[in-house]
């Protein structure tokens, strides 16, 4: 696979609280102003991570472009390659994280976690959404789907995530890439806290929604996570960036 070019960046290669400058900068200053979105949309494995994800995925295609960035710009030195996503919904980015991934890493997996049934309860004090949002998925059709492109390195997992990521830590995964994407706060506190611990050093936590006008709550859960741990982020646009163990 070949790389997309990215631009040269004079900002130095140093790290400062958990983030490279020059690293995130190639990457959302590049999508914005220096062509690098139109060069990953005529990339051959981008497309062919949208064609797996097919009609499914509701993605803004600013961060799906990020995202794959990372996979195969960023992802080469981690320690470890798995990938795993809090908040699936229909499953597309999960798919389109797979079909990238069975070229960047075959042997690396993406687990895709949600409840497939909507939205757990919520908490009114914090989020806009409430139990039940997002109830049109299903795991069956995101299980078929994943079966006809044979996609072998896609875990679905069904349920809570207090509920089933203990089962996934026991198996001792080391992820590269940690995608958050639930929209209320519980689920975002979770999820940064227990996946934290399994990051590879270097690796990337990415919120889809934590800059989302109708997600205060996931936004509060990220900033409790960058007081606790003294982080800078390493993007704000497309998706809030922070690295782990750096």
């Amino acid at each position: 696979m070949n790389p997309i070019p990215l631009p040269e960046i004079g900002t130095p290669r140093t790290v400062a609280r958990g983030r490279s400058a020059h690293d995130g900068y190639q990457r959302g200053w590049g999508l914005m102003h220096a062509g690098v979105a139109d060069l990953v949309a005529h990339h051959p494995l981008y497309q062919a991570g949208v064609e797996a994800s097919a009609h499914w995925s509701v993605m803004v295609e600013a961060k799906r472009m990020n995202l794959f960035l990372i996979l195969t710009s960023f992802y080469a030195g981690l320690g470890g390659k798995d990938v795993i996503e809090f908040g699936s919904y229909r499953g597309g980015n999960a798919l389109f994280m797979a079909r990238v991934l069975w070229d960047v890493a075959p042997d690396a997996k993406v687990y895709a976690c949600d409840t497939y049934a909507g939205m757990p309860e919520t908490d009114s004090a914090r989020d806009l959404h409430g139990a039940g949002d997002f109830g049109d998925s299903s795991y069956d059709a995101l299980v078929e789907r994943r079966d006809a492109l044979g996609l072998t390195n896609l875990v679905v997992v069904k349920g809570l995530f207090q509920d089933t990521f203990p089962a996934l830590a026991r198996e001792r995964p080391t992820f590269g890439l940690a995608h958050i994407d639930c929209d209320i706060y519980s689920g975002v506190k979770y999820a940064q806290e227990a996946v934290w611990p399994r990051m590879a050093r270097g690796g990337y936590v990415v919120y889809d929604d934590a800059d989302t006008p109708s997600c205060i709550g996931a936004t509060e859960a990220v900033e409790e996570l960058v007081m606790k741990r003294k982080l800078h982020s390493e993007q704000v646009w497309p998706h809030w960036v922070f690295r782990a163990g750096l």
